[in-house]
């Protein structure tokens, strides 16, 4: 769907993603600082979420945010992970959109700081992911009350996380939200041909290039403890993914989606025409990002109860 008098702020992030893609052009393992430094930008088109505010905390030894949402539902929360290919990112770049999220499911939500790569190699990442996930338990909050939300490596988180607690058997949290997943690892999907024009920032070249910096050496691409599309998806709760038509990476969440649905897990898709990696960046400032983020919100509303 195209809104009349949207498509210059449709296609703002390409503009910030081709930015970034000439400013890093070159740069090596010296470069980790350019790169967090470039991925505040991310901040910079959605407005501030309107009623929503901040409280700084510390959960479990991680940094972290809440964005509390003026009403909210009571004992119900959402664990937010952002993303950055695991070696940028931060409640800096993802403070604004997770306050919308907050706003529109109602929910508080904490944004947290997990350790970056290469300084923190993988599982470091996905183990303050867990951490905060224990934290909120232990304040009380019942699993099947949480709902994990994340986009690019932190969609890849959130997944992985209730991939954990479904293999484990323990109780399983009630929804997950992954936007612009980062779950095609091997580059394996046609749409990094499809949409090589379109895509500034991701390319099979460019996975190669991430994997090395976050990933433990030995440590590949197909291990099912990494990449979800190797992973047992039985036993997750319902998942909502969305992607821009324009990603190279739209693909992971097309095979996520029939894998997941071949074991039995409630999976809802979503596909911004045209658009490019994490959308809802635009959120309040392109119609069809705010209309994501609504329909998201609508989403944790349905299966984390009122």
């Amino acid at each position: 769907m195209t809104i009349a008098g949207s498509t210059e702020r449709r296609h703002a992030l390409k503009g910030l993603y081709r930015y970034w893609n000439d400013r890093t052009a070159g740069v090596d393992e010296t470069g980790f600082a350019l790169i967090r430094d470039l991925y505040a930008g991310w901040a910079t088109y959605a407005p501030e979420a309107q009623g929503v505010s901040y409280e700084s905390v510390t959960v479990n030894g991680v940094p972290a945010i809440w964005a509390l949402p003026r009403v909210e539902v009571a004992g119900s929360a959402v664990l937010y992970t952002h993303g950055g290919g695991f070696i940028g990112g931060g409640i800096e770049s993802h403070r604004k959109l997770a306050a919308h999220i907050a706003a529109a499911s109602g929910r508080r939500t904490l944004l947290i700081d997990y350790r970056l790569a290469p300084e923190h190699l993988y599982p470091a990442a996905l183990d303050d992911s867990t951490a905060a996930l224990d934290w909120l338990i232990d304040q009380g909050y019942a699993p099947a009350r949480i709902g994990l939300v994340g986009d690019s490596a932190g969609g890849l988180l959130a997944t992985r996380l209730g991939i954990v607690r479904a293999q484990k058997g323990m109780p399983q949290v009630g929804a997950i939200v992954a936007m612009s997943p980062y779950y095609d690892l091997e580059g394996k999907g046609e749409a990094f041909d499809r949409n090589r024009a379109h895509d500034p920032i991701a390319s099979r070249e460019g996975i190669v290039q991430n994997l090395a910096a976050f990933l433990p050496e030995g440590a590949k691409a197909t291990d099912p403890d990494v990449n979800v599309l190797h992973a047992d998806l039985t036993g997750l709760p319902p998942v909502f993914v969305s992607f821009g038509g324009h990603e190279a990476l739209a693909d992971g969440g097309t095979m996520f989606a029939e894998r997941a649905r071949a074991a039995g897990v409630e999976v809802v898709t979503e596909v911004l025409d045209e658009m490019d990696h994490v959308p809802q960046f635009l959120v309040g400032y392109a119609p069809e990002a705010t209309a994501s983020v609504d329909a998201i919100g609508a989403f944790l509303r349905r299966y984390l109860g009122d």
